[in-house]
């Protein structure tokens, strides 16, 4: 990796080293042999999949906490080596690999859909028919899911006809998660149960769309794994693949403009964040990519005189939930106190359409959610003991602070913080007694040092919500109304590490002409 570089016009660039970014690249160097340049405007290459360190011990990813299907002969898998050459490792999480804690119960999820089927029958034997078809039904609502983000990949004379198929045998997809578990399900503990994972989409069930839910339990029917290194393994891997085509990453790039000629994107504009009084760079190739998300680029990046509908369309719609991540470095091992390196999900209600309309965190309103996940017990190389605790928070709540530089916000916002890390460890700490004492560092960081660093709107780590309205956007997808422009990651395709992945497989085979995806896979699959 680079931060410099003295040529300026390449094969492709691309906006942001996110892993949908990286995945574009990559595929472009190693299957087209193009030299592709990479701008990133952090100081560290990865977007959600980078890590960092404090005390020169404690690392932490940001964004990445596990994935799955990434088993032998998974098609993640087989996308990842491909990718990396080989060069990337995954351990496997322990089972069981999740906890659902509840106010009356644990309920606790293995890597195996049979025994999680069975587990839940035998907690709640009178909804055993509902329970079954809903194994079937979360299956189907993954593949219309799936099936509707692939639909611009087919030659657009296809485009009237399969979207009125999919439409039509993909209603279960579009429907919200709620509207489907009310209509099958009679216990309220139960419902709370299945949609335990709704802070892997960001929507709880009253909001999301039923195929994201389906995209996302099924992804972890099989259990969770982790990159051995942690996070930053990933970038660390894909880069000199991006290099030995002749390509460059750069750090410290903040793209201000894609350049435009006769409505043809042509390049872009840059700013070196590490000496901010430094003249714009530009850059040109005939391929922009971007990775900065469909808000970004359509309302920031490209040229405000270029006239486009979908700029009122996506500043309209609706916007996505934000986080709080509590960063803990730990004194001993968290194994101390039973834990082996699975994901606790703690709820403190069976409401979770409650926990989104809660006033905000604070010490006289205790959270009634978080995560609790554990890096250093996922990952076989880490040095020293960590763990990580999210929560939902609104991010109206912290606008007030938005103009005001990182690390330099007041002593109210500094105070805030610590208010909030206190609650999130009380949380915490009433479940597992001991917790709290094992903590040496805690750090807390909010949408505003996601917005920070990230450039994403509002701090919205999920991109555009996954919704039931999102599945009839245009401006969804990896093609934009701008000649050469194109859009990978999350608002390509779906959510999440492996949705931004596959984003840049999409991304590449729409480069590729007619069924380039599905030339790409069928290369990928073979090797």
């Amino acid at each position: 990796m680079l931060t410099t570089t003295r040529q300026q016009r390449f094969d492709a660039i691309v906006i942001g080293s996110g892993i949908g970014g990286l995945t574009v690249a990559a595929l472009l160097s190693k299957l087209y042999h193009k030299s592709v340049l990479v701008l990133e405007q952090h100081f560290t290459p990865g977007g959600f999949t980078h890590t960092f360190e404090r005390k020169g011990k404690f690392l932490w990813d940001v964004g990445l906490h596990y994935v799955g299907n990434m088993g032998d002969g998974g098609t993640g898998k087989a996308v990842f080596d491909y990718l990396t050459n080989g060069n990337l490792n995954w351990h496997k999480m322990p089972d069981p690999f999740e906890k659902f804690v509840y106010p009356n119960f644990t309920f606790e999820v293995y890597s195996d859909p049979n025994r999680f089927q069975s587990d839940l029958i035998q907690r709640f034997p009178r909804e055993q028919s509902a329970i079954r078809r809903y194994f079937k039904d979360v299956q189907k609502a993954a593949f219309w899911f799936g099936a509707h983000s692939m639909l611009e990949l087919f030659p657009v004379l296809l485009h009237p006809l399969l979207r009125r198929f999919v439409r039509h045998f993909g209603a279960i997809a579009r429907q919200t998660t709620q509207h489907y578990l009310n209509r099958h399900f009679q216990d309220a503990q139960l419902k709370a149960l299945l949609a335990s994972q709704w802070g892997n989409y960001g929507l709880p069930p009253s909001q999301s769309c039923f195929g994201i839910h389906g995209a996302i339990v099924t992804h972890y029917f099989k259990g969770g794994w982790y990159p051995v290194g942690g996070a930053k393994a990933i970038a660390q891997a894909i880069i000199p693949v991006i290099e030995q085509g002749g390509g460059v990453v750069i750090t410290q790039r903040r793209v201000t403009e894609i350049l435009l000629e006769s409505g043809v994107a042509v390049g872009v504009k840059a700013q070196d964040t590490a000496h901010a009084k430094a003249d714009l760079e530009t850059y040109f190739a005939p391929i922009v990519v971007s990775d900065a998300g469909a808000f970004n680029t359509y309302v920031k990046l490209i040229p405000p005189n270029y006239p486009l509908a979908e700029r009122q369309k996506i500043q309209a719609f609706p916007k996505g939930n934000s986080m709080v991540t509590v960063y803990l470095g730990l004194k001993e091992s968290p194994q101390q106190l039973g834990f082996q390196g699975e994901n606790h999900w703690i709820y403190t209600t069976y409401n979770h359409d409650a926990i989104v309309q809660d006033p905000p965190i604070s010490a006289d309103n205790l959270p009634k959610f978080c995560y609790l996940s554990f890096p250093s017990l996922k990952d076989p190389l880490a040095e020293g003991h960590t763990a990580e605790i999210i929560a939902y928070v609104d991010y109206d709540f912290f606008s007030q602070w938005r103009e005001q530089s990182w690390r330099r916000r007041g002593a109210d916002y500094t105070e805030l913080k610590a208010q909030i890390t206190q609650s999130l460890i009380q949380l915490v700490e009433r479940h597992y007694p001991g917790f709290q004492d094992l903590i040496e560092y805690a750090e807390l960081s909010t949408p505003l040092t996601v917005e920070h660093f990230d450039a994403s709107d509002r701090g919205a780590i999920f991109g555009i919500p996954c919704i039931p309205e999102r599945l009839d956007q245009s401006w969804i997808g990896a093609r934009t109304p701008i000649k050469n422009l194109y859009l990978t990651g999350v608002d390509t395709l779906s959510l999440g590490i492996m949705g931004a992945m596959m984003g840049g497989v999409k991304t590449a085979g729409v480069l590729n002409g007619a069924f380039g995806f599905f030339k790409i896979m069928t290369t990928i699959m073979r090797r």
